[in-house]
């Protein structure tokens, strides 16, 4: 009996032996995952590394198409700089032929296009410089022939979307503490509209970033007791700078620094003239700058800004491409492209307003205006699109940050590691879907069409699609004939009669027969039609598979077969643009 007592106690003193055991090891790997934790986040070098290597591997996995202004107003433009027809430059060089930069712009090239936007000169050409100079160095290089030339301008963006990644980070860390910076960081790399949007070639993508840059280095009010207004001025500069180069690419970033700079102006009075002289010095220079680059590209003297505003708010063409009601951006676009981390948002803003003990309350109540007046504005303009409010996420996802700061002081670790896993599992999953799988058809058709244009089938191609459905020359980059259904507007100094005005792909897709019989070549025709006007039928056809049904007598009579498809998406809210991605090649050429 004393014997069994005694193993009874051995078996005891053995269990809890082994439980304090894996105690200590849990305890040493939490400390030792700590550890390594802190070594990354607090060297801001090997932070920045780890996010752009991230970021970097989120560009080169991501297959689908988001927004026809990634790839027409910025790579395409570029891809036309570097290798394009001098189709709307000719005349100006001539005009201008002692403009030597400009010069050096038309030598190069060779085939391209343009979209309208460019005809009319409410586009800057600085943002698609920035893509044009990686073109031009891979072509020197003679790097321009394989998939690098494809993937570069996306592993571009992503070191910007990393650089956006961590001062999203500094700027929680600035305006509240290393833990809720730490979490703004999580939200930052969780959410999966970043995941989706922060490495497009849009000029959004980097409006977001240079923006949350300005907004560190941004000297706000309530630092003036920590730091000397020497310090401050030259903070000052480095955001006004970052600050024009944000209103150069997109003018609507204007109303983020006027809001912020009278909030600056009315909180520190003593240092007036010093603003006023500083943003009148950056701002002459950064018109200048602009006005000449400018000049470079369209051969006149141009204020992209000024035009910009005059089509699309007082002319009001921005409409022809969609209109939303007024709450849409309440209603729809904060919650879609913040998903399951608007909860933590709007409790994140709640207890900033209600907790002010944090020294810089005042500096974050400002940005929390900034949120609401931007959404104010943007709301009052009828057209409306998720990347128009990109530039705010950051600061909501710092709000969230400071939400989930709360709740870990509050209920320690186990709901955070709950509110972790619940966001992971419900961003992860549809970042995937809209990087990897949704609107994937009209990248990989060019792919495909890439793949046989470098093996000499390829001589025309033509997309019966709604316009700008997928990339073009600057995803082909090979120099044959390409044409699609035009969206151009109804410009009013075209003297057009807007209210009846329909754009090419609508007449189209009103009635496909007839738009055929009148616009392209007869089927029965021998040879080739004289008639400059009407479009001659491709060796290669590219179309939805929505409108494969109606048009199908048509494609028989051409000798056309079905070459391969392409899933596009399982849903879309365009009609047109359901179904698969269809190429059909014409069996006589």
């Amino acid at each position: 009996m004393n014997e069994l007592n005694y193993r009874k106690k051995t078996d005891t003193l053995n269990i809890i032996d082994q439980n304090e055991n894996f105690i200590e090891k849990s305890e040493e790997n939490n400390s030792k995952e700590k550890k390594t934790l802190n070594l990354i986040l607090n060297n801001q070098n090997r932070l920045l590394s780890y996010l752009i290597l991230f970021r970097i591997i989120n560009a080169i996995f991501t297959k689908t198409y988001f927004n026809p202004d990634e790839y027409w107003q910025s790579v395409e433009v570029a891809h036309y700089i570097v290798f394009g027809y001098p189709k709307l430059l000719l005349f100006n060089f001539l005009a201008f032929i002692k403009t030597l930069s400009y010069y050096f712009l038309i030598i190069f090239f060779t085939y391209g296009y343009l979209t309208w936007e460019w005809k009319e000169k409410i586009r800057s050409i600085a943002h698609p410089l920035l893509f044009a100079t990686l073109y031009k160095s891979l072509a020197i290089l003679g790097l321009d022939e394989g998939n690098l030339f494809i993937y570069t301008p996306r592993i571009f963006q992503a070191v910007f979307a990393g650089i956006g990644d961590l001062y999203t980070y500094k700027l929680a860390k600035k305006l509240f503490n290393e833990s809720t910076a730490n979490w703004t960081l999580f939200c930052s790399i969780v959410s999966w509209f970043n995941f989706f949007c922060s490495i497009r070639m849009l000029s959004n993508s980097i409006e977001t970033v240079l923006t949350t840059v300005a907004l560190y280095y941004w000297p706000w009010p309530s630092f003036l007791t920590f730091m000397n207004w020497n310090d401050q001025i030259k903070a000052l500069r480095i955001s006004l700078t970052l600050a024009a180069i944000c209103c150069i690419l997109r003018p609507t970033n204007v109303i983020i620094w006027g809001f912020l700079g009278i909030q600056l102006l009315l909180k520190t009075r003593e240092h007036f003239t010093s603003i006023i002289l500083n943003t009148l010095f950056i701002t002459i220079i950064s018109i200048s700058t602009i006005v000449l680059i400018d000049y470079t590209f369209y051969g006149e003297l141009v204020f992209v800004p000024i035009n910009f505003l005059y089509v699309n708010v007082i002319q009001s063409i921005s409409l022809f491409y969609g209109s939303h009601p007024w709450h849409w951006y309440l209603s729809q676009g904060i919650p879609f492209i913040t998903t399951t981390l608007l909860p933590f948002i709007l409790k994140g803003i709640y207890d900033i307003y209600t907790d002010k003990k944090f020294p810089h309350h005042q500096s974050i109540k400002t940005l929390i205006w900034l949120i609401i007046l931007m959404i104010f504005g943007y709301s009052l303009l009828s057209h409306k699109e998720f990347r128009f409010i990109y530039p705010l996420l950051p600061i909501m996802i710092m709000c969230a940050g400071y939400c989930l700061r709360e709740i870990t002081i509050k209920y320690q670790k186990k709901i955070s590691k709950i509110i972790v896993i619940f966001l992971i599992i419900t961003n992860v999953p549809l970042a995937f879907y809209a990087n990897f799988v949704h609107q994937r058809g009209v990248v990989d058709v060019m792919n495909y069409l890439r793949n046989e244009a470098r093996s000499g089938k390829v001589h025309e191609i033509g997309f019966l699609m709604p316009c700008n459905s997928t990339p073009f020359y600057s995803n082909l980059h090979f120099n044959l004939s390409m044409w699609y259904l035009t969206c151009d507007p109804p410009l009013i100094s075209k003297e057009i009669d807007i209210e009846n005005y329909i754009d090419e792909a609508d007449q189209f897709y009103t009635n496909p027969h007839e738009f055929l019989k009148t616009y392209f070549e007869p089927i029965n025709s021998t040879s080739s039609s004289t008639d400059l006007k009407l479009r001659k039928w491709p060796n290669y056809l590219i179309m939805f598979e929505v409108l494969v049904t109606d048009i199908n007598h048509f494609l028989k009579k051409l000798d056309y077969r079905e070459c391969t498809r392409f899933f596009n998406s399982h849903f879309i809210d365009d009609w047109r643009r359901r179904g698969d991605v269809i190429v059909f090649c014409k069996n006589k050429i």
